[in-house]
């Protein structure tokens, strides 16, 4: 699929960032999966004029995205020192989709509800797995940072997708089942074996 990123959000120092400015109408509750989008905004964001708009429109969907990424700094053997991020559960709603019309002019896509929903994660940093940086061997220990959760919609027309502004927020709250003290406890058991295993 090519993506056509709309505008995103700039990071502000802090633990918020600001969402980018709203296009001319935009209104999404990610609670219901319900809203309006006027179709100046969609038919800006595919370069379309009011007719290609209106030919396309039948065909046009819209998904909600909530994206995560961890992230971390790691300390690997050696002392080598990197940062790494994972996903920790992002993911995605496909919306129901009504297109408005007044006096024959198309005015907007009413989002109704989701369809269809996806999620996908991957494995976090844990000592013993490699180390990000390949001159570390592997990871001794792990400290979590931060989470970056970005969310948004996009608009979907055969093999393009356009993004519309997306929000972004920074939090400190480690994802589920993470645990500080597992990880400097086994970083800790891991190097008192390793400093009897040296012993003659």
């Amino acid at each position: 699929m090519r993506l056509l990123p709309v505008i995103t959000g700039a990071l502000v120092a802090g633990s918020v960032l600001a969402p980018a400015a709203a296009q001319a109408a935009i209104r999404f509750d990610p609670a219901t999966n319900t809203g309006f989008i006027d179709a100046e905004d969609v038919r800006t964001a595919f370069g379309w004029d009011e007719a290609g708009l209106a030919r396309n429109s039948p065909d046009i969907g819209f998904t909600y995205h909530v994206g995560k990424a961890a992230n971390y700094s790691v300390v690997c053997k050696g002392g080598v020192r990197a940062e790494t991020s994972h996903n920790p559960g992002s993911t995605s709603a496909g919306l129901t989709t009504v297109v408005t019309w007044n006096r024959g002019r198309l005015t907007g896509f009413r989002l109704t509800g989701a369809t269809s929903g996806a999620s996908s994660m991957n494995v976090a940093p844990e000592p013993g797995l490699p180390c990000p940086d390949e001159r570390g061997g592997d990871i001794r220990s792990v400290s979590y940072l931060n989470t970056t959760v970005t969310a948004g919609l996009s608009a979907e027309f055969r093999d393009i997708q356009v993004y519309f502004p997306q929000e972004r927020t920074v939090t400190t709250e480690p994802p589920e089942g993470y645990s500080a003290v597992s990880r400097t406890a086994w970083a800790k058991t891991s190097e008192r074996c390793s400093k009897l295993r040296k012993r003659p």
